[in-house]
């Protein structure tokens, strides 16, 4: 992670907040949804997955994906050890992996030291799997900020999802949605997904 990147990272876990924006104009097919900081700037989780994407060596999403990809990322602010979960359907088939990564962050940048990659299933089989995903809204979850009266806090664990097929590119981020699941529905779903992914993927 760039020196600039990992500054606005340690700003904004202490200060938090952002809204999304979509990109594109009324006569384009292709929409794009990222969030933008408090700063005006890129979401800083956006930026960090941007920064551990080159580093895992995986492709850039944001001009789409045939036919879909999501993207889970797991974000601890103070532990080595991260994980990202990649879900694909290409073609009709699909696929998952998990990437198993460790860090070392100092006052400039943050490194991938070491990483795993596992291909994984889900236990009920594909299409009880996807279909519960798609039921929970996976593809379409607000970014947290842009539900009204979530706010995220300094310590924990953040949740980004990156969405991506042929028409559309979204990121979207929930701080410890856990913690959020009784007074908003979306951190429900958010809390829902994870344990689905955790449970049929044995993450």
């Amino acid at each position: 992670m760039s020196q600039a990147n990992f500054i606005l990272f340690t700003i904004a876990i202490l200060v938090g907040g952002c809204k999304s924006h979509q990109q594109g104009d009324s006569t384009s097919s292709f929409k794009t949804e990222i969030p933008a900081s408090v700063f005006g700037h890129a979401d800083i989780f956006y930026l960090l997955a941007k920064d551990r994407q080159k580093e895992l060596g995986l492709d850039r999403l944001e001009n789409g994906f045939h036919d879909l990809q999501v993207r889970v990322w797991y974000n601890s602010p103070v532990a080595k050890e991260q994980k990202l979960v990649v879900i694909t359907n290409k073609y009709t088939n699909w696929t998952a992996a998990v990437y198993d990564f460790q860090v070392n962050r100092d006052d400039k940048e943050e490194t991938i030291l070491s990483k795993k990659i596992r291909q994984v299933s889900p236990k009920s089989g594909w299409p009880i799997f996807s279909k519960k995903l798609l039921d929970l809204q996976i593809l379409t979850l607000l970014n947290q900020d842009d539900v009204e009266g979530y706010s995220a806090g300094r310590d924990g664990t953040t949740y980004s999802i990156e969405v991506a097929t042929k028409n559309q590119y979204r990121f979207y981020s929930y701080w410890e949605p856990q913690g959020y699941q009784d007074k908003f529905w979306q951190a429900k779903n958010m809390t829902e997904i994870l344990k689905l992914i955790e449970t049929e993927l044995v993450v």
